[in-house]
């Protein structure tokens, strides 16, 4: 999953916020729910990605373990965050792009419609594997430790396992690689006292004609 050091890497956009190290002014800004989800995936993920990363360059098993405990922790508020932005994504307007007079301000295509139930049925089959153990695992020895059988304690820290994690982990970066890319996020910034920036509607192919490009007047 790529990192989100500019609006949907189109190079279009300066950058967006960050709780840690992008708070200027000239930063976009989540103006919806929708944008909100989609930046606390990545930053999650980022999370995930530098544990995963601190996990394989440990040495000893219980160092190894509790770096992935943590991990699982994190999966499981991504996938809650997730599943959120799914309804979004899945509730949006559905248009045909070539009806010009019936497009909303924002939704996605049918196309980009059809690929996203297709990625996200994808996903709730490598969920489906796994979400129970992250849930029990976060539960029991995670962030919500309870008194609890110590029996059962030990199978969980045996439980800890990247690789049947894998799946879910291989399949989320595809749908947020689509999912990022949809017209269906508001962005805005005050890069200077008494000016507001928004990012305005989608143009698709076509929109602007190459005649009307060279019959316009200069500036």
């Amino acid at each position: 999953m790529d990192a989100l050091e500019d609006i949907l890497k189109s190079g279009a956009y300066p950058g967006t916020f960050h709780p840690i190290y992008q708070r200027s002014p000239s930063a976009w800004f989540p103006g919806n729910e929708a944008a909100s989800l989609l930046l606390q995936s990545q930053f999650i993920w980022d999370d995930i990605v530098a544990l995963s990363n601190i996990q394989h360059d440990s040495n000893g098993q219980y160092q190894r373990k509790l770096i992935l405990k943590y991990l699982i922790v994190e999966l499981r508020s991504l996938l809650e965050v997730f599943d959120r932005l799914q309804a979004l994504v899945m509730r949006a307007t559905v248009f045909d792009p070539e009806e010009r007079d019936q497009r909303p301000y924002r939704g996605i295509t049918m196309a980009e419609h059809r690929l996203a139930r297709a990625l996200y049925k994808e996903y709730a089959q490598a969920k489906s594997g796994v979400e129970k153990d992250v849930v029990d695992i976060r539960n029991a020895i995670g962030a919500h430790r309870g008194n609890i059988d110590w029996p059962v304690v030990m199978r969980f820290w045996d439980a800890l396992s990247l690789s049947a994690l894998q799946p879910l982990l291989d399949v989320i970066p595809r749908v947020f690689a689509h999912v990022k890319e949809l017209n269906i996020y508001e962005w805005s910034r005050a890069p200077n006292e008494g000016v507001i920036e928004i990012i305005g509607a989608a143009i698709y192919p076509g929109d602007i004609e190459f005649e009307d490009v060279l019959d316009s007047e200069p500036p």
